[in-house]
């Protein structure tokens, strides 16, 4: 993973090249095809997910709830609670995705502090 790819993630464009780089070597690459389920509402939060290329909708208990698009971060609420996914994410084009898994972005809090803090802040603004 290049860190000018993270660099186009507003959730990484503050972090610092350093930080970047840090991220960059825990981070991965996938791709999703139109119209498979990316994320299960109600499952375990195993990775942090930001959209490279793509759209994705949100959706709570079979209710449209929002729009993903380039840039947009979701999974990342249970990463640092554990909690199970609070809704389901279905890819409505093809997606490049960049993958953060639970235990990189633990490391995240050592290795990257401010990315990592960028992270909680995003939670926090969602659960309000």
């Amino acid at each position: 993973m290049d860190s000018l790819q993270l660099k186009q993630i507003p959730l990484f464009s503050d972090a610092s090249d350093e930080e970047l780089k840090q991220v960059a070597a825990f981070a991965q690459s996938k791709v999703v095809p139109e119209g498979e389920v990316v994320l299960e509402e109600g499952g375990f939060s195993r990775e942090l997910l930001a959209i490279e290329e793509g759209t994705a909708e949100v959706s709570r208990d079979g209710e449209k709830i929002a729009d993903l698009g380039q840039g947009d971060v979701f999974g990342e609420a249970g990463m640092l609670d554990d909690s199970m996914r609070s809704a389901t994410v279905t890819a409505t084009s093809r997606l490049r995705l960049i993958s953060l898994g639970h235990f990189e972005v633990k490391r995240l809090k050592k290795d990257a502090p401010g990315v990592y803090a960028s992270i909680e802040q995003l939670v926090e603004e969602r659960s309000e």
